[in-house]
Formats: structure tokens, C-alpha cells, sequence
């Protein structure tokens, strides 16, 4: 086996997730000599000024089985009062290609019980067919019900065709099961991606729900998304509107920037705007423009070992408008946390 730099950003800082400031995540990872499997392991470290405390490890296995299948297996540990380790849940994906238009996969969540018994708590079918016009997927989720039973939970399908020009229009459509089994539409989204140009791309999607009153769909949400690349920098900037007194209104925005070093580490700075709890100027608070209100900031870093961190913290606006960090509790934590 040898080293190698091996960065999941998003699958990582998913794990950082629940965490707020001061969180880390540490990925170190390992290749076969012929490339066929590939190891890693992500663990969260909390820093606080007199201790380390990792809650969170999750080691991960993904395989390359033959030509056509994959199958990738991860285990997550938590981290118990006294400073063990104990499984809580293990998710494999196995992927095949039938043929290089077409692929299946299935996903098996399984999750273990206070006494150590597994339990399969959502079992994931997927299929995927792809041509020159476009692309058609379906998933279907069961989950398990009171009875401890695998039954249909939802069911997702979607349609993308992209046009001569480039336009990619997706239609997604979510149904949920009753306790009898019969599907019933849930949500439709409309997402339209254009390439305004080589540095820039369009997203917009309409999201509409069932209104339980009358039965039929409803536009709840419309949100737009911006994509811009300049050299080694790429920003996002997506706003949402919703359904209000005067129409559709805006609800929340968000900026991303993301700048990539030369060897390859990623800094991601996120800013969300929202609406401000109390009215200023107008005496009407959706008449009072979008106020900063939240920071996330991540930071991969690459050492010599082969190992990446990955850095995140919080930031909230207080009342002066200045960014503070966000602060997050140990307790429980304390006994057997390792100390400096």
C-alpha cells in the first residue's frame, strides 16, 4: 500500500456538519499498488483551549471489483463517555454498469441498536440511463416501518433533456408511499441550466408541493444560481424566492467562493443573507433589503505525510454587525477527552 493525498471535501466536512467552531476534519488515506482499493479515514477533532476531543470517526473502503462493478463500504464510530469507540452505523454501495449507457446501484444503511444487534434502517435502488439527448433516473428508498419491516418510502424520477445549444432542462418529481403502499405526488422541480459562456453557467429551478388544501401543485420556492470561474476561483451566488403578500419575494441569498492553490488545497468562504427579525427603516420587514446573518468557512490543508485537514468554522453577525464565532458544548464529552 502507499500514500497518497486523497480529498473528500464534501463527504468530510458533511461529517463537521453538527459541529460549529474550532472542528477539524483529518483525512488520511491509502492506495493499492495497482490502484484497485483505495482506504480512508476521516475523523472530526474538536479543539477547545484545554482539551482535543474526536466524537466522530469514519473509515471508508471503496473497491473496484472488476471492470464493471464498484462497491465502496464506510463505517462510522462514535465516540462513547468514557473515550471508546463503538460502531453505530455501516453503509455500502455496490455499482454495476450494464452497459456504458446504462447503471444500477443499491445502497444498504445499516445501523446498530444499544445491544449491538444490526439493523437495516434504508435499503436504496438506483438506475441510470444515459444518451447524447439527455439522462433518465430513478431511485427508489425503502425504509424500515414500526413493524421492523423494509417497505416503499419514496420513490424519485428524473428527466433531463439538453437541447443543440447547450440548455439542460430537469425535471425531478418526488412521490412518498402510504402506509398501503400507493405513491402520491409529493414535489416537482424544473431546473433549467444554461452556459451563459465558458466562465459562466445559469441554474434556475422551480419547486412546487402539493397543496394539501386543494390537492394540486404549487410554487413554493424559485431559486436562481449563478456559477462564475475566473482562473482558480469559483462563486456561487444563489437567491430564493418564495410565495409572500406582494408576490414572490426574496427570501435568502447566499455567496460561495471557492479558491483552489497550486496544489490543489481548496479555501471555501460561504456567506448567507436573511431576512433581519425586526424592521428598521420601512416598518415592514420584507420591504428591509437581505442583511448578513451567517459565515462558514473551510479550509483544506495539505501536509507532507499525505495527510488533509480540513478546517471549518462558524460565524454569526451579532447586533453590531460584526462577525463572531460560534461556540458549542463539551459537556459529556469531558470524561476521557484526551488533554493537551
Amino acid at each position: 500500500m502507499k500514500i497518497r493525498t486523497i480529498t473528500f471535501a464534501v463527504s468530510a466536512v458533511a461529517l463537521a456538519t453538527a459541529m460549529t467552531t474550532s472542528a477539524q476534519v483529518i483525512i488520511r488515506g491509502t492506495e493499492s499498488s495497482d490502484g484497485s482499493t483505495t482506504t480512508t479515514t476521516s475523523t472530526v477533532t474538536i479543539s477547545t483551549p484545554d482539551r482535543n476531543i474526536v466524537p466522530i470517526i469514519k473509515d471508508t473502503k471503496d473497491v473496484k471489483v472488476n471492470d464493471t462493478t464498484e462497491q465502496s463500504e464506510s463505517v462510522l464510530r462514535r465516540r462513547l463517555n468514557d473515550g471508546s469507540y463503538v460502531e453505530s452505523q455501516r453503509t455500502t454501495t455496490v455499482k454495476k454498469d450494464l452497459s456504458p449507457e446504462n447503471t444500477v446501484s443499491s445502497t444498504d444503511v445499516v445501523e446498530k441498536d444499544r445491544q449491538g444487534q444490526d439493523h437495516v434502517s434504508s435499503h436504496t435502488v438506483q438506475a441510470v440511463s444515459k444518451s447524447a439527448a439527455g439522462e433518465t433516473a430513478q431511485s427508489k428508498v425503502y425504509t424500515r416501518n414500526s413493524k421492523g419491516d423494509l417497505v416503499l418510502d419514496r420513490v424519485v424520477e428524473a428527466n433531463t433533456v439538453k437541447s443543440d445549444d447547450g440548455v439542460a432542462n430537469t425535471t425531478r418529481v418526488e412521490k412518498t408511499a402510504d402506509v398501503n403502499g400507493n405513491l402520491t405526488l409529493k414535489k416537482q422541480v424544473e431546473e433549467v441550466a444554461v452556459d451563459r459562456s465558458a466562465n459562466e453557467k445559469v441554474v434556475t429551478a422551480k419547486t412546487r408541493t402539493v397543496d394539501h388544501l386543494t390537492g394540486e401543485l404549487a410554487v413554493t420556492a424559485e431559486e436562481t444560481s449563478s456559477i462564475t470561474t475566473q482562473g482558480n476561483t469559483k462563486q456561487t451566488e444563489s437567491v430564493v424566492h418564495v410565495p409572500g403578500r406582494l408576490g414572490m419575494e426574496e427570501k435568502s441569498r447566499s455567496i460561495t467562493t471557492e479558491t483552489t492553490a497550486p496544489d490543489g488545497s481548496v479555501r471555501r468562504e460561504t456567506i448567507e443573507q436573511g431576512r433581519s427579525m425586526y424592521s428598521e427603516k420601512s416598518g415592514n420587514q420584507m420591504l428591509e433589503p437581505l442583511v448578513a446573518q451567517r459565515k462558514v468557512v473551510e479550509q483544506e490543508v495539505r501536509k507532507p505525510d499525505g495527510t488533509t485537514v480540513v478546517q471549518r468554522e462558524v460565524f454569526h453577525r451579532d447586533v453590531n454587525g460584526d462577525w463572531k464565532p460560534e461556540t458549542f458544548s463539551t459537556k459529556g464529552a469531558d470524561q476521557g477527552a484526551d488533554k493537551n
